[in-house]
Formats: C-alpha cells, sequence, structure tokens
C-alpha cells in the first residue's frame, strides 16, 4: 500500500512543473509572490526549502483519469489549472479573515498588502483558466474539454458563494447546520469534486462510473470540511500551521460550535448566545469559556460522527465503480487521509 507521501510525490514535480510555466512570462513581481505562495521562495524571491501545500485537488484529478486510462499526463493542464484556483482562494481568504500566518510563515498580505495580494490573487485565478485551454483537441473531444471547463466554472462560482456565506455566518444568530452544510459543500466540496469528476469526464464517457465519482467526492468533500472544522479547533498549531485559536476568536460558525449553541442550556447557553451575538473578536478568557461549552455538550465526538456518515457514504460510491488498479487504490489511501489528516 502506498503512502500519501508516495502517492503525491509522483505527481508533484509534474504539477509543479506545469504551473511554473504557466507562469513564464509572468512580470517578475507576480510571479515572485505567486511562488512564495506556494512555497518555492522566500521573501527575496530566493528559492527556499518550505512547507508546501498538499496538492491533493490535482492528485485527485490524475488518480481518477489514470484509473480509469492507465496514464494520468493528458489530464496536466486540469490538474495545474485546479491548484492554481485552489490558491488563489487562500490568497484572498487569508485578506478576508486577516490570517497572519499560513503553512508556518506570513501570508503574502501581510508581506506585500492587500493591494498587491488580492491583484496577484485575481492574476493566478485568471491563468488557471488559461491553463484549461493546454488540453489537447487532439486527445480530447471538444465536448468534453466543454464539460470539464464548465464543470471547474460551477466550482469556482460555488466555491465563491459559500465563501460569502461563511464570511456572513458569523454575523447570522441563525444558522442552522443544514446552511452549515450546503455552505460547507459550496465552498469546499464543490473544488474537490470538480477535481475528480474532471477527471473522469476526460477519462470516461460512461455517464454511470462518472455519477459513482461523482457522489464520492460530494460526500468526501464535506467529510473533509467537517474534519477541517475539528482541526480549527483542537488541532495542533505545529501540525497545521495556524493557532488553534483562531477560529474561536473569529466566532467562525463552524458545526461543533453550532451544535453547541443549540445544545447548552440555562444560563451558560444564554451566555454563549450573547458572545455570538456581537461582532467582536473574543478574548482568550472567553475562547476557555468556549471550549469548555464544547467540552460539556462533547461536540468534538458529534462532529466526528457526522464527518464518519459522509465517510461511509463516500466509501460505498468508490466501491460501486468496481475498477481495481493502483491509481484506484492510491485514490482510496487519499480518501482515507483527507478524512484523518491531522494537518
Amino acid at each position: 500500500m502506498s503512502t500519501i507521501k508516495e502517492i503525491v510525490i509522483k505527481y508533484l514535480p509534474e504539477i509543479e512543473n506545469t504551473i511554473q510555466a504557466a507562469l513564464a512570462d509572468t512580470p517578475p513581481f507576480m510571479r515572485g509572490v505567486i511562488s512564495y505562495h506556494f512555497g518555492w521562495v522566500d521573501q527575496n524571491f530566493e528559492p527556499v526549502t518550505s512547507e508546501k501545500g498538499k496538492v491533493l485537488r490535482p492528485t485527485v484529478c490524475l488518480l481518477v483519469f489514470e484509473a480509469l486510462t492507465g496514464n494520468y499526463r493528458d489530464a496536466l493542464p486540469v490538474a495545474a489549472s485546479l491548484e492554481m484556483i485552489h490558491n488563489f482562494t487562500l490568497l484572498h481568504d487569508d485578506i478576508e479573515d486577516n490570517d497572519l500566518e499560513r503553512r508556518g510563515r506570513p501570508t503574502a498580505w501581510s508581506i506585500w498588502g492587500k493591494p498587491l495580494a488580492i491583484n496577484v490573487g485575481d492574476f493566478l485565478y485568471t491563468l488557471a483558466f488559461h491553463q484549461l485551454h493546454q488540453l489537447n483537441p487532439t486527445r480530447f473531444p471538444p465536448e468534453t474539454i466543454l464539460a470539464v471547463q464548465q464543470l471547474v466554472t460551477q466550482a469556482c462560482l460555488d466555491l465563491t458563494m459559500g465563501q460569502d456565506l461563511d464570511l456572513r455566518f458569523e454575523q447570522n444568530p441563525a444558522v442552522s447546520t443544514e446552511m452549515y452544510l450546503d455552505m460547507v459543500y459550496k465552498k469546499t466540496g464543490a473544488l474537490l469534486e470538480a477535481s475528480i469528476v474532471s477527471g473522469a469526464r476526460l477519462g470516461t464517457s460512461d455517464e454511470v462510473m462518472i455519477n459513482h465519482y461523482r457522489e464520492f467526492a460530494q460526500n468526501i468533500g464535506i467529510a473533509f470540511q467537517v474534519r477541517d472544522d475539528i482541526l480549527g479547533i483542537w488541532g495542533d498549531s505545529a501540525e497545521t500551521g495556524k493557532s488553534a485559536d483562531n477560529d474561536l476568536r473569529r466566532k467562525k460558525k463552524t458545526l461543533p460550535v453550532l451544535f453547541t449553541l443549540s445544545h447548552l442550556s440555562g444560563q451558560r447557553q444564554t451566555q454563549l448566545q450573547s458572545l455570538y451575538a456581537n461582532s467582536e473578536p473574543l478574548s482568550d478568557d472567553q475562547i476557555e469559556f468556549v471550549r469548555d461549552c464544547l467540552e460539556t455538550v462533547q461536540a468534538h465526538h458529534y462532529a466526528q460522527t457526522v464527518a464518519n456518515e459522509y465517510i461511509d457514504k463516500s466509501f460505498t460510491a468508490l466501491d460501486r465503480i468496481g475498477l481495481a488498479n493502483q491509481a484506484q487504490s492510491d485514490l482510496q489511501e487519499i480518501a482515507r487521509f483527507l478524512v484523518s489528516r491531522s494537518r
């Protein structure tokens, strides 16, 4: 059985080379900021070895395509595009959330300022769609290329709508679990679904098989985000690269918090609801109070139980595909990592 590191390493050099080739004609400063964000250079744009992203979205795209066709290189333009889109969202998320650190280093906006970082993010987003045009028209029929472009475009619409919901949830006192799951699907699940389904769409015309991959993707995407919520509160900051107090301080309406708000009783519930009803960030003492409330209702156990339900659905769909090869096995291993990771 391959390890996650072994799986990613197989594809990482060619994913990075494809992105770097796409950046070749980019103005030096913009290319430098993007390269810094990807972890390839330091603040002076000198090569450096640092913590990089997990490149999971492009990897699952290539794995699905390889599971169906026996090769992966023809799908590299899509994989690179997906990784650029993911990183454009991170550049903008850091600004919207006022996060000062990502992957153990200062965020791009905290070094070069918000206007420049916003513009670099916009450039990376646009370049991602330019990269989609590099799919080989002699390898894929026009309708398949168009279908993949539509998948990625819809995912971008969904993820920006999901981010809008996530930001506004912080000031909305009446967020339900159903509203949360809709937000989660849009913000995180949509791009992961596009990654998996685009690999399937490029690899086969069998709609039944494509739909099995889609069902797998939709459920694993929600489980992935619930796991992210868990790590955002209980994760080890040395592992995640971010403070475990960030989400609580900003009063993000994550699944454990929503569960706690609705399952406490008496004075503690009133106090917690009051804290989440105003726009001020939580103090250290207030964070400790919230953590105690979370513990009281066993919010961690609840969130993991919800994640497990979606995990079961996702693996059931994956089993229905019926493929038995190394790429499909590696896809299963990636899926297990997505929902049990510690960072």
